[in-house]
């Protein structure tokens, strides 16, 4: 392949670093080429360093048919190149026959996306997670998270307090969910292990003839953290069928069908890997996150729009109403969902 046969398509879909898929002479999509972006990460290369901590993990054996992807290396063995300007870039491998979603559509898919995200805390706590960094510190600290919102409030620097005013209000009458995660965490009552603290559909990729979970990408956030970070995420993200931006909030519920077999997928993935107490706090995760997202949404709109892509001015308000709704259908159910947590059996210590 010569350089007249390489084309750069702008990738869709990403909304942190600079992407283009790499085509080949027939239009092929042979990688992904990416810019790490220094506003969200301002150390790339510790982001690297966790990545690469983590993929020499996955491949010192394996642990189910759920891989990793595969960085492209530089001529010289390395896996990522600084530009004139200093910018950190790297190229993934595209992986042929597989596919992504945006968002759960059958119980297949969510029963799948909670089996990848299972088997990857099965990989990650092979590793010591005091060796990995915090390329974002305070990631799921969600008692910051709070106070960051309060602040935002507070200062309101782009006069958009107002408007927020029922949001807010909704926001603060949950803050007992704070500490329900890093307190534990930090006391030592549940173990610090590695996570990806991003687990959602999005971030697995599927077999495009079968619908079966292949491949856990987006690996940036790779981190220190409890696998229950990630539980929650996928609780918020595939046990509803909206959209994560829907404004018929009428349609954003938390389907029991949905749970379990995110659940059921979650454990059969991860088998014995967590402890009672881990295992104690499986429901109260998908609530925590869920409430964490909407803060983050609703302090970003306050702030201005200067962290999440928006398509327009109300959308990270928008998210935010989504994502509360949500967290109400989840309140409603939340001895339903507690129910099937303790009952479940599927790969759990006894």
């Amino acid at each position: 392949m010569t350089p007249a046969d390489v084309r750069l398509i702008p990738a869709r879909g990403g909304h942190i670093n600079a992407s283009f898929l790499v085509a080949d002479g027939n239009d092929a999509p042979r990688w992904l080429l990416q810019r790490v972006n220094r506003s969200v990460f301002p150390s790339p290369e510790l982001v690297m360093h966790n990545i690469e901590m983590v993929l020499t993990g996955a491949a010192a054996g394996p642990i189910s048919d759920i891989s990793l992807p595969t960085l492209l290396r530089t001529a010289d063995g390395d896996r990522w190149v600084h530009d004139a300007d200093g910018e950190l870039w790297r190229c993934w491998v595209v992986a042929p026959g597989l596919r992504s979603m945006a968002r759960v559509t059958s119980v297949q898919d969510a029963r799948e996306a909670g089996r990848a995200f299972g088997a990857f805390a099965r990989i990650a706590t092979t590793l010591d997670a005091g060796l990995l960094a915090e390329t974002i510190p305070g990631f799921h600290d969600t008692p910051a998270r709070l106070s960051r919102l309060e602040m935002s409030i507070a200062h309101n620097t782009r006069g958009r307090v107002d408007r927020a005013r029922e949001e807010i209000a909704l926001a603060l009458r949950h803050r007992a969910l704070a500490p329900l995660l890093v307190a534990p965490l930090r006391s030592g009552a549940i173990p610090a292990r590695v996570a990806h603290n991003d687990a959602k559909i999005a971030n697995v990729l599927f077999e495009a003839a079968t619908g079966r979970a292949a491949m856990v990408i987006d690996l940036d956030t790779v981190m220190p953290g409890t696998p229950l970070f990630d539980f929650g995420d996928l609780v918020r993200s595939s046990v509803s069928r909206a959209a994560e931006d829907s404004t018929d909030l009428t349609q954003v519920e938390a389907e029991p069908e949905l749970y379990g077999a995110v659940l059921e997928g979650y454990l059969s993935g991860a088998g014995g890997l967590l402890t009672p107490a881990e295992r104690a706090l499986l429901e109260p995760a998908g609530r925590v996150i869920t409430w964490e997202q909407a803060i983050r949404f609703l302090t970003d709109y306050i702030d201005g729009d200067i962290y999440f892509a928006t398509t327009h001015r109300d959308h990270n308000l928008e998210r935010a109403r989504a994502q509360l709704a949500l967290l109400s259908s989840l309140e409603e159910k939340r001895e339903e969902f507690g129910a099937l947590s303790r009952q479940s059996s599927v790969g759990g210590r006894q």
